[in-house]
């Protein structure tokens, strides 16, 4: 294994113009396990900033795993690298 790979990933979902907040919510929910409650604060930081971390993984692939799920559920989200730990 990379060091890189063993640095912190950061999961970002992004603004589009094709989810809503209960459609950013439920997909949290089901990807992540999120209440519902914290899937609507983070649509609103997605909306209002175009961005929000949704979590942290401390391995890559994790990460994008929880990628691959948002996107399965109509999201855009990526991976983001960070030199954070």
């Amino acid at each position: 294994m990379a060091v890189e790979d063993e640095r912190p990933w950061a999961v970002v979902v992004h603004n589009d113009d094709v989810n809503t907040h209960i459609g950013v919510a439920y997909a949290v929910r089901e990807a992540y396990g999120l209440p519902a409650e914290r899937g609507l604060m983070l649509a609103d930081d997605v909306h209002n900033a175009g961005e929000a971390e949704l979590t942290w993984c401390s391995g890559r692939e994790q990460a994008e795993e929880t990628v691959r799920q948002l996107q399965l559920l109509g999201l855009r989200a990526t991976v983001r690298g960070t030199s954070r730990g």
